[in-house]
């Protein structure tokens, strides 16, 4: 029964079980804008941000970070509604909407409170969107870019989360969602999937499946359809970028990494063959290899 109650979400670990199983050796919770913000930092050196995207994790860097860490200082953290940060609430502790504007002040304000004055950002999904979002809006902070699979444009979004704008299954989502749909989505994102490691799929679960979590889901994913992006501003990104795209990328078309190409001025595109919309997570070594080289010659 208990796996049953788990397969929809009706049950699972509490916040503190969460924590307790995913934190980090070096994980803080920072005071931010009413609320816990997952982050760690590790290594010394220069400064790189890694900001993950839709429904991951700061872990998602974790294997790119064990090598970063050794010549950068790395910090990433866990967006809201994910992760071990969760959903923001308002005044009266209702989830609230968590559109561009607020994820814009967000990342300026965890950036601000660790006094981030100057850094590389890096972000894959709708991380990737934060990122150059900061570099074009802060660019005496951001002194270079990388981004992967990144959200930029208007476009069909994945059926997986197209379910969350529907309005009656957003709701739905307060109460139950599938985890055979998670699962869907999870594998769905590897190029080869052979490479999803059983303990990352479960991590996935655990986290999203969180209650105040997944139920915050169709609070926030109005990012990538109210035409607030803003891909007109582009062209205004000063420092020098590197975009890295997974051929096999189901989730955000491989057309778009050409559209960033030549939209970003002083930028560069690296195509990896056979791999899906996540390459940190599917080829670490070669994604960490490539942004060593790109910071290095910056």
């Amino acid at each position: 029964m208990n796996r049953l109650l788990n397969e929809f979400g009706w049950a699972g670990p509490d916040r503190r079980t969460l924590i307790e199983k995913h934190a980090l050796p070096t994980s803080i919770f920072l005071d931010c804008m009413g609320l816990k913000v997952h982050v760690s930092i590790e290594g010394s050196g220069p400064d790189v941000v890694m900001i993950h995207g839709f429904a991951a994790s700061l872990h998602t860097w974790s294997d790119v970070c064990a090598q970063m860490s050794k010549q950068f200082r790395i910090i990433r953290f866990d967006l809201p509604p994910f992760g071990l940060t969760g959903p923001a609430l308002d005044q009266q502790g209702c989830v609230r909407k968590m559109d561009v504007a607020f994820y814009q002040q967000f990342v300026d304000a965890v950036l601000d409170e660790l006094q981030i004055k100057k850094c590389v950002m890096i972000g894959n999904s709708f991380g990737g969107f934060l990122s150059w979002d900061q570099a074009q809006r802060h660019p005496e902070r951001v002194r270079g870019l990388i981004i992967s699979d990144a959200v930029g444009y208007q476009q069909p979004l994945p059926i997986y989360i197209t379910l969350f704008t529907i309005k009656p299954i957003a709701w739905l989502t307060r109460h139950a969602v599938p985890a055979f749909l998670l699962r869907m989505a999870v594998r769905d994102v590897y190029g080869d999937k052979s490479k999803l490691k059983k303990e990352v799929l479960e991590r996935y679960l655990e986290l999203f499946m969180h209650k105040p979590n997944r139920s915050a889901v169709g609070h926030m994913v109005g990012v990538f359809t109210d035409g607030e992006l803003g891909s007109e501003r582009l062209p205004e990104i000063r420092c020098k970028t590197l975009i890295v795209w997974g051929g096999d990328d189901r989730w955000v078309s491989i057309e778009m990494a050409g559209r960033f190409n030549r939209d970003i001025p002083h930028s560069e595109l690296k195509v990896y063959r056979e791999v899906g919309h996540i390459p940190m997570e599917e080829a670490p070594d070669r994604f960490a290899a490539d942004c060593i080289e790109f910071i290095e010659n910056l």
